[in-house]
């Protein structure tokens, strides 16, 4: 079997030649079993080796297929990005970019800008200025990070990125070009300068706010000023003023008197004169009684419209009998009313009550009656009327005198019109009907006036009939 087992294979057809056929079968099975044994390692090597070259041709065209992927989303990816992403050699060409900056450069396509430069595309101050940064990053192989640059995409338009460029490097280290990406900051860039001129408007204005307020501070320090020096006339004036109204109470005081006393003569001389006076003597005497009562008005008048100027005249309102007050002023004119024979008529609701000032409401009738008498002509009319509303009463004091044009109306109660004589010469004070509307507004009345000229005039008082009428 040993020998069997190492004979070859040619010298083992020999010896089957010269053998009978069942040790022929035994040797041909030998020799089968033999030639398994010797080609099954050379078989599996070969299939070892077979499926190797399968393995790395299939891991290589999964690499292949793998890196084709990957290019594809890489350029999905650079395609899609909203900022600028190239590549460009040693001389500043194209050579990757994505289609943002494609649009950018107004370029038709990617593969039209592969190959050109940005001389290509911009004015030559735009492009020197690209050329000469990428050219420093590609010597000097240090990055610029996050520069400005300026495109000038229209006319009348210009596109801000923030740049960045590096190196690009071969497998062996060495520079070949610069990679870049841009980022448009147009927008932000607007809203900065925006920002910054906002910024020097609002300095502007702060500054202008300061030489506002040191104007006003200066303002203030004069007013400052002004006000102790007010404060100093203030009260040089109140001293003043308090000297004046002790100086009229005085007069007035002392004058009343004297003035009582020629009234009431000269009354009394009017009424119980006789032949025994001349008529010329009688004249003089009611000149004299009507000039005594003209000044003794006005000494009133003075008196009243002074403190209320001051504020310090007594207000004291209460129910008062119209009618009384209104008998009272026409006994007190009725020798005036004698003299020009003026006929004074009264027609008044029975004991009729209103709520006002007893010495204001004297006051505005003594300058209304006595007005009424001293511009009615003689033989004339004067008619005193008393009614009454819900609210108000009324006191309507009509004559038959000279009446009043509209423009004497319109300044009637000014301090300011033009006197007028009466009908007998008789003077005016200048500010009795200005002191009668003061006093009626101030008992919550007023005094209203209908006059045609020729035909006389109507002045009508209204005053409240109780405390509580607005």
């Amino acid at each position: 079997m040993f020998a069997i087992r190492n004979i070859g294979f040619i010298p083992t057809f020999i010896f089957l030649n010269s053998c009978n056929p069942l040790t022929h079968a035994v040797i041909i099975k030998l020799s089968v079993i033999h030639l398994i044994i010797i080609t099954l390692p050379l078989l599996a090597l070969l299939a070892i080796c077979w499926i190797y070259h399968a393995r790395k041709a299939k891991v290589k065209n999964q690499k292949k297929k793998s890196d084709s992927y990957e290019s594809y989303v890489l350029r999905m990816l650079i395609d899609n990005m909203p900022d600028c992403i190239y590549i460009k050699d040693v001389k500043s060409r194209f050579v990757i970019a994505n289609k943002y900056t494609a649009n950018v450069m107004k370029s038709d396509t990617i593969e039209n800008l592969i190959g050109k430069t940005d001389y290509d595309f911009y004015p030559k101050e735009i492009a020197d200025k690209f050329y000469k940064d990428e050219q420093k990053v590609i010597k000097t192989k240090k990055p610029l990070i996050n520069i400005v640059e300026e495109n000038r995409i229209e006319e009348n338009k210009i596109l801000t990125l923030l740049t960045t460029k590096v190196p690009w490097y071969d497998n062996e280290g060495k520079v070949v070009g610069v990679i870049g990406i841009g980022r448009n900051i147009t927008k932000i860039k607007k809203i900065e300068n925006q920002l910054i001129q906002q910024a020097e408007n609002l300095k502007e204005a702060n500054g202008l706010l300061e030489e506002r307020h040191e104007k006003i501070q200066q303002q203030a320090e004069e007013l400052a000023m002004q006000a102790i020096n007010f404060k100093e006339l203030n009260h040089e004036l109140q001293e003043i003023n308090e000297t004046k109204d002790k100086f009229i109470s005085i007069i007035a005081h002392d004058l009343k008197n004297p003035f009582n006393a020629i009234i009431n003569f000269s009354e009394l001389l009017i009424l119980k004169s006789d032949s025994s006076i001349k008529p010329k003597y009688l004249s003089m005497i009611k000149i004299i009684n009507s000039s005594s009562k003209t000044a003794y008005s006005l000494l009133e008048n003075l008196l009243y419209w002074a403190k209320n100027q001051n504020s310090s005249i007594s207000f004291f309102p209460s129910s008062l009998v119209l009618i009384d007050s209104i008998k009272v002023v026409v006994d007190f004119h009725d020798v005036s009313a004698r003299i020009k024979n003026i006929m004074v008529i009264i027609e008044s609701e029975p004991n009729l009550q209103v709520f006002a000032d007893q010495n204001m409401v004297n006051t505005i009738l003594r300058n209304l009656i006595s007005n009424a008498i001293k511009f009615t002509s003689k033989n004339g009319k004067v008619k005193i009327t008393i009614s009454s509303d819900s609210a108000y009463a009324y006191v309507s004091i009509m004559d038959t005198g000279i009446g009043l044009s509209k423009e004497q109306l319109d300044r009637l109660f000014f301090s300011d019109k033009e006197l007028t004589k009466g009908t007998s010469g008789e003077s005016g004070t200048g500010f009795g009907l200005l002191l009668c509307n003061e006093f009626a507004q101030q008992n919550k009345g007023s005094i209203t006036v209908k006059s045609e000229v020729g035909k006389g005039s109507t002045f009508i008082l209204s005053l409240p009939l109780r405390e509580d009428t607005k």
